[in-house]
């Protein structure tokens, strides 16, 4: 419905819903996310937020939005692959709690580094940092969605801040907390039992990064595939109907 022309009265209104879906999606997952107390949780909320760039972006009826839309989708894809592979394989599997505060003095950084390596990779990407895919998918989303509410996509680019926020609070306190030196001092011996990181862990976390930074630093390896998707005869009658 939301492709439907803008010039329908029902289009019209089922546009409108779908933006404000959209824009209240990524806003409130990133909220919710920011006060989580599980690892697990606040990937899963930031998944909501970034998801709604999807339907920002096919909201928008236009090639840049709606070509965002799907490259938002792969990205997110390999981005929350990468972020649940680290928070339910490498690190929930050796320390058997997604508490942050008790994740918070384990010392994972010592006992796991490349599990802290590969998260703030995968917190960068998520982010939208410049040279990943998220930054490309998200931009286009954005632009789209300027072209088409101004305000709205403003408003959106709030949760894109608060998605920075609950990153680095999420990374400092799992990874990176004062707390974690103190409790070494007592529970040392605990950090250096986790096993390893796996040799299939570390290539499965490589392909995922490589193919973020990838499509971020070349993104027309898709999107010359993308774009030409909505320039078919049906995409063509849909954004004339629509003012486009």
């Amino acid at each position: 419905c939301l492709l439907m022309p803008r010039a329908n009265p029902r289009a019209t209104r089922a546009v409108a819903l779908g933006t404000a879906l959209a824009v209240t999606g990524i806003v409130y997952g990133a909220l919710v996310a920011l006060v989580q107390k599980d690892f697990k949780f606040v990937i899963g909320y930031s998944s909501v937020s970034h998801m709604g760039f999807v339907l920002l972006g096919l909201a928008a009826l236009n090639i840049v939005g709606w070509s965002g839309a799907v490259l938002q989708m792969f990205s997110h894809g390999i981005i929350a692959g990468l972020l649940f592979g680290v928070v339910g394989r490498m690190v929930y599997d050796r320390a058997h709690t997604r508490e942050l505060d008790k994740l918070e003095g384990m010392g994972l950084m010592r006992a796991i580094p490349f599990a802290a390596v590969t998260f703030v990779i995968a917190g960068f990407a998520s982010m939208g940092m410049p040279g990943f895919s998220g930054f490309i998918a998200e931009l286009q989303v954005l632009i789209g969605a300027w072209q088409a509410f101004p305000k709205l996509a403003i408003l959106a680019g709030v949760g894109i801040v608060v998605g920075v926020v609950y990153t680095l609070k999420t990374t400092a306190k799992v990874f990176f907390s004062d707390k974690t030196e103190a409790a070494e001092s007592h529970h040392d011996h605990h950090a250096h039992e986790l096993e390893p990181i796996s040799v299939q862990e570390r290539l499965g976390a490589a392909l995922l990064i490589l193919c973020t930074v990838i499509v971020g630093l070349h993104p027309r390896l898709l999107l010359d595939l993308i774009v030409p998707s909505f320039q078919s005869p049906l995409f063509d009658g849909l954004r004339k109907a629509a003012g486009l």
